[in-house]
């Protein structure tokens, strides 16, 4: 009975079709989520890019820039990691400025 079984489900799954890959769908679908990764860091940025030096304003507009483009390319590998490059250096910013409230206080560990 038990070989009855396994060689019915085999020829089930022989019978059905592979489902198609839709590339277009699945580049999209990366973007999206590359996008949302890096949008808070993006967020940051912008909340303390009015006390960022010139040269650090620069690095953050070019981190931008590049996040921007490895999510419109789908490698969300790339944007990741220009998500933390952005998020390092505008905690940098917020901790030279001494803001006396953190920007993202609800990402604080409240132990």
């Amino acid at each position: 009975m038990r070989n009855i079984l396994a060689a019915a489900a085999m020829a089930l799954l022989a019978a059905t079709p592979a489902p198609a890959c839709d590339s277009e769908a699945m580049s999209a679908e990366l973007t999206a989520v590359c996008r949302g990764a890096f949008a808070p860091a993006a967020e940051w940025a912008g909340a303390v890019r009015a006390q960022a030096d010139a040269a650090e304003a620069a690095a953050l507009d070019r981190a931008l820039l590049l996040a921007r483009e490895a999510c419109d390319s789908g490698d969300p590998a790339a944007g990741a990691r220009e998500a933390a490059r952005i998020a390092r250096l505008a905690g940098r910013i917020e901790a030279r400025i001494g803001a006396t409230a953190p920007i993202w206080p609800d990402r604080l560990a409240s132990n």
